[in-house]
């Protein structure tokens, strides 16, 4: 679920689609100083992997709509979320001991802005499709920033 009940609500109601939840309270599984972009890297490509099933799935359908849905995939649904997060993990890793504290900051604000992907309503459509291909966009992602999270606290 999100963090819109209401909106949550409606969805179910109207489209008939229960959302899925979109946070995780697996504990997380890094050391602190662990390399942490090859943790994201992983979980990225296995929903990538999953949104191609997906997306092909979708243009089967041979319809100019969805189509686009296929083509535009989970990079509708952010605003640069993506390149925010790998750049960031990028100088956490590479970040000698005196700016860790620094990376970990800006770490931490890419992973809370990832997140806001994750709370979109059109995620949790996108785990439940009805076309049934398994899409793990909230668990497998939700997971990484966890254990990301938890690597950096």
């Amino acid at each position: 679920m999100s963090a819109d009940p209401q909106r949550d609500a409606w969805v179910e109601r109207v489209l008939g689609i229960k959302l899925a939840p979109t946070t995780t309270t697996s504990k997380p599984r890094l050391a602190p100083g662990a390399r942490l972009q090859p943790v994201w890297r992983d979980a990225k490509e296995t929903v990538d992997a999953e949104l191609n099933i997906l997306a092909n799935e979708l243009r089967d359908f041979d319809d100019p709509d969805l189509n686009r849905i296929a083509d535009l995939g989970l990079y509708s649904l952010g605003q640069g979320e993506n390149v925010a997060m790998m750049k960031a993990l990028i100088e956490y890793d590479a970040a000698s001991p005196d700016k860790r504290d620094a990376a970990g900051k800006k770490l931490k604000a890419a992973v809370e802005g990832y997140r806001k992907i994750l709370t979109n309503p059109f995620a949790s459509l996108i785990d439940t499709n009805p076309l049934g291909v398994k899409v793990g966009l909230c668990d497998t992602l939700g997971q990484a920033l966890s254990d990301i999270e938890g690597a950096i606290a």
